[in-house]
């Protein structure tokens, strides 16, 4: 088997204002801001080879989402290694995007007034898909996740539960 995810010592560091309550206070952020760093991922190393199932478990500000964020090159890392799929995430995220998906629960990616499968084959055409394959990945998805039933129900009938 063959590595997908190779991660070494990724960390992600963020610089947050701090501002005391009152008028006063928010006058003097404005000429003297005084920051704190909050590091959200702390040094993490893992390899995962293709096939295999990961699951990030832990509380919330544990640095889950934002190492996901990472290895989708959403985010930059503070330091450290990553490749995904032989690509630096953050360096090369449009060729990585042609091969990976990610969802986050708190951002719709399905428009609410159509069909799933409209933003289904939509996504397709932005992706640069011929029809044939869009309608493979399609079919292939709605096997897996049990949904052939709910592609054409507009989004806003569906529940919480099957929108994500």
């Amino acid at each position: 088997m063959s590595t997908s995810i190779e991660v070494h010592q990724l960390q992600k560091t963020f610089q947050t204002k701090r501002k005391a309550a009152g008028l006063g206070a928010s006058v003097r952020a404005l000429y003297k801001p005084q920051y704190s760093e909050v590091e959200a991922v702390r040094r993490i190393s893992f390899a995962m080879e293709a096939g295999e199932l990961l699951g990030f478990i832990g509380p919330n500000g544990a640095g889950k989402s934002t190492t996901i964020k990472m290895l989708t090159g959403i985010l930059h890392p503070s330091g450290g290694e990553a490749k995904v799929l032989g690509y630096v995430p953050w360096k090369e995220r449009q060729k990585l995007a042609f091969h990976i998906g990610t969802v986050f629960g708190q951002r719709p990616q399905l428009w609410y007034h159509l069909p799933a499968i409209d933003t289904f084959t939509l996504f397709g055409k932005i992706y640069e898909l011929d029809d044939d394959e869009t309608k493979k990945r399609i079919d292939f998805l709605a096997d897996a996740f049990e949904i052939q039933d709910l592609l054409e129900t507009p989004v806003r009938k569906l529940s919480l539960g099957q929108r994500m």
